[in-house]
């Protein structure tokens, strides 16, 4: 392969990755730190090169997925339930109460959807943790250099004051994403044969910033990760009669301790939240009611949200306006209804089945990947909302573990493949 061509497209997608993440919005400087004041609406100077680039990142991988097309054709037959639930959000616009912003929005989640096509049909999955190493210690780094130098708009004030946000608009979500940058360092810190120190700082790093962020629910998810670890190491043996009941303990468990305890004030030891999961619990009922008016298709993509839609009814209880409810489970059913509900319950599960299916195909570290990925994915929904967002890291690292997934049919097959992309590689670009 052209070694310039191969270097150019991993920083591309290190770059890209960076700006899934909302970092380089710097959305801190523009919004209030106490976030239920009406500041988080403020405009952002930087918004229109934000677009720029967002559709430049858009533009350069839809044309290496053409120019790869039989290889990416391929990949994206892996799972046609990911294009099925973004296409439902495409067209969603259909029976939107607000047509032209949820049709705007969609063509952004399926932009989204494509580039984590590309990621999987153009890179391994140790590759892809790789690169999102980079881009995540990135995010770290910057987060904790912004945090310092700009105190005053990284420092929230108000219900969570002192919780850090970073460069990020509001402090979970600088959370999510160090809690994804320990897991993708821990494993990597794991699949090293000897010390890594970059590995072990990033990993420091990124712990060091879960407790600053002040989120239980991120420390929480951190520490589960760790625990069952071992537990889905111990899938790997293949006759043991408990894998199933390991597999339903850790998603029932798990789920119900993220929740809970990442919520509630009594399994909190007394930190200081209200019994109503920081009124979060009278925003799920009154979204839960919305959703029995309009259950089987929803809203329309983020049309729940908007400015005289549904969540009037929401913002005028809460006293102010969340932007989601808190609950990707509740604001996909917001969205697209219980039948959006329904496809994504169904490629969460099927995606850990294969996760399953490739942690046995191997005895490393990085095949425990997809299916940490998938459970962080299904955990934090619970009390965030991750689930199909446009300009989303979380949603596109779903859909490329999801087709990067089926490459364990046979270890022949997967060098059949790898030998026809590389001559189509060679087509392309002239270099073998």
């Amino acid at each position: 392969m052209n070694p310039l061509l191969n270097f150019l497209e991993k920083k591309f997608t290190i770059f890209s990755l960076t700006f899934l993440t909302g970092l380089w919005r710097f959305q801190s400087l523009y919004s209030d730190p106490d976030p239920k004041s009406d500041g988080l609406s403020a405009h952002n100077p930087l918004d229109p090169l934000m677009s720029l680039l967002q559709y430049g990142i858009y533009a350069v991988a839809f044309f290496l997925i053409i120019a790869r097309w039989k290889s990416s054709t391929r990949t994206a037959l892996r799972d046609q339930l990911v294009w099925i639930l973004a296409g439902t959000a495409l067209i969603s616009f259909l029976w939107s109460d607000f047509p032209d912003w949820s049709l705007k929005k969609g063509i952004t989640t399926l932009q989204t959807t494509y580039f984590g096509l590309y990621m999987s049909s153009r890179f391994s999955l140790k590759q892809q943790l790789q690169m999102l190493a980079w881009a995540l210690g990135i995010v770290a780094v910057l987060s904790l250099l912004f945090s310092l130098a700009f105190s005053g708009a990284a420092i929230e004030a108000g219900a969570n004051e002192g919780a850090w946000r970073g460069p990020f608009v509001q402090k979970n979500i600088l959370a999510r994403l160090v809690v994804l940058g320990a897991i993708v360092f821990l494993l990597l810190t794991l699949d090293s044969p000897r010390p890594r120190y970059p590995l072990w700082g990033g990993l420091l790093l990124s712990v060091a910033l879960i407790l600053l962020t002040g989120s239980k629910t991120a420390l929480l998810l951190f520490i589960i990760i760790v625990l069952v670890l071992p537990l889905y190491k111990s899938l790997r043996y293949r006759d043991t009669i408990v894998i199933p009941l390991i597999i339903a303990v850790i998603l029932v468990t798990g789920s119900i301790a993220v929740l809970l305890i990442g919520n509630w004030e009594n399994l909190l030891l007394g930190l200081g939240r209200d019994p109503t999961l920081s009124g979060r619990t009278d925003l799920w009922e009154l979204a839960i009611e919305k959703i029995a008016e309009r259950p089987w298709l929803g809203y329309g993509y983020q049309g729940f949200w908007q400015e005289g839609g549904g969540a009037e009814v929401i913002w005028k209880a809460e006293g102010y306006k969340p932007p989601h409810a808190h609950n990707g489970f509740v604001n996909i059913s917001l969205d697209l209804g219980l039948v959006g509900l329904a496809l994504f319950l169904l490629t969460i599960a099927i995606t850990y089945i294969r996760s399953i299916a490739w942690l046995r195909s191997s005895k490393t570290a990085i095949e425990l990947w997809p299916i940490c990925y998938v459970t962080f994915f299904f955990m934090y929904n619970h009390s965030e909302n991750t689930i199909i967002e446009h300009n989303s890291l979380f949603w596109t690292l779903l859909v490329a573990v999801s087709l990067s997934l089926k490459r364990i049919k046979s270890r022949e097959s997967d060098q059949d493949e790898e030998t026809e992309e590389h001559s189509e590689y060679i087509k392309i670009t002239g270099h073998g």
